[in-house]
């Protein structure tokens, strides 16, 4: 499945509610174009495993662990990029401050901006997908569907040009539609 890069780096964003996908399809497609993946979950975990469950500001105050985690994504995004590499992050990536954070980080180091957000449009497959599967992350609890629709309350809107992938259909389809929109830039 190994598909030619685009010449420019790109740095790739996999973002939608937890249980959609979009793990599997980001690991899936950083094996296939050999880019590595950063996942904020598993980052976390280690922070947690050691117990650090929350970072601090310039001032001293706590700053939730989220913050930190997303803080370290940005952190190695940048360290991928410097190195004129691709990079693919995976998180919710709920809110439009991060999003403007990494769509910055890509105009820095002049990349391609690239949004895949995963959807579950079968209310009753994604309540199935999140109540069985086992990610097996270290330190980190398996999600609830309570825990995705407190994420679905604040989770904004992308309102810029991205592929939407939908996790009803097959893995293997909705995979070769990732790679191809990877590959095929203009």
């Amino acid at each position: 499945m190994d598909a030619p890069l685009a010449s420019v780096p790109q740095l790739v964003v996999f973002s939608g509610l937890p249980g959609a996908g979009k793990s599997a399809l980001a690991e899936a497609v950083g094996t296939a174009l050999g880019i590595p993946v950063f996942a904020k979950d598993w980052l976390e975990s280690v922070l947690l495993r050691h117990g650090i469950d929350h970072g601090l500001d310039p001032a001293g105050q706590p700053l939730p662990l989220g913050y930190v985690g997303y803080d370290l994504l940005t952190t190695l995004a940048a360290r991928q990029l410097q190195l004129g590499q691709s990079v693919i992050l995976d998180s919710v990536a709920s809110t439009e401050t991060i999003r403007t954070a990494w769509r910055d980080l890509a105009r820095q180091y002049a990349v391609h901006w690239r949004v895949i957000e995963c959807i579950c449009a079968d209310e009753s497959l994604h309540r199935s997908r999140l109540g069985s599967r086992q990610r097996r992350i270290p330190n980190w609890p398996e999600l609830t569907w309570a825990d995705v629709e407190r994420v679905k309350s604040y989770y904004a809107a992308w309102t810029e040009d991205h592929l939407i992938i939908d996790s009803v259909h097959p893995f293997e389809t909705n995979l070769q539609i990732v790679l191809d929109y990877l590959t095929n830039i203009t």
